[in-house]
């Protein structure tokens, strides 16, 4: 599918994206319609009056698909620590080229992003850059060690939408459930790999092949 990008500036006059498919899952609403955008919001979705747009103010997008801002959450931003593979400028430039307004970064950071300073500076830094809105991921455990619960009460104020230690299951099932009951207390989901190191072994899909 094709992803074309609309400009600030001209998302402060009126613009007319006229003859897509509107998708929009919270209102309900899929059907071809035409939708129409003054001083960077949509103000009417529908067959808005030609007549009253001018013609370099219309954007014929019959084929393609208008939807709300998407929401990635699963990156890596690797910001703190790790900006020779990702950081938050470059991460927010791919998301927002891609039609993605919002991005929920994984822990895997260093320092590790399992207390509140670190939450608050990512956060702060999504702003700074301004392209997509970037939601920390707060680790579940203190070092991603799967050893003891990390503060998440402090980065939920801090930030944080959601808990995971990425890429390394928990494997000691009595602090799974004390991270599951506390995480419902701040109304936050946990984010963990369904896996059991000592039975995935290699990662095979069948024993002995």
């Amino acid at each position: 599918w094709q992803c074309f990008t609309i400009s600030l500036e001209a998302l402060k006059m009126q613009l007319l994206l006229k003859g897509g498919r509107v998708i929009d899952p919270l209102a309900g609403v899929d059907r071809a319609a035409d939708v129409l955008v003054e001083d960077g919001r949509v103000s009417a979705v529908g067959a808005a009056p030609d007549a009253k747009i001018p013609a370099e103010c219309v954007v014929d997008v019959s084929g393609k698909l208008v939807l709300p801002g998407l929401i990635d959450m699963h990156v890596h931003l690797r910001e703190p620590g790790l900006e020779h593979k990702e950081d938050i400028e470059t991460g927010s430039r791919a998301a927002a080229a891609g039609g993605f307004t919002g991005v929920a970064a994984m822990p895997n950071t260093i320092p590790v992003t399992d207390n509140r300073p670190i939450v608050e500076y990512i956060c702060k830094r999504g702003r700074d850059v301004g392209l997509a809105r970037v939601c920390p991921i707060g680790a579940v455990t203190k070092g991603l060690l799967g050893e003891s619960m990390a503060e998440i009460g402090e980065m939920v104020e801090g930030g944080a939408v959601a808990f995971s230690d990425d890429a390394f299951p928990l494997a000691d099932s009595g602090l799974m459930r004390h991270v599951m009951e506390y995480c419902r207390m701040f109304n936050v989901p946990v984010i963990l790999h369904c896996e059991d190191k000592s039975l995935a072994g290699d990662g095979l899909m069948n024993e002995g092949l």
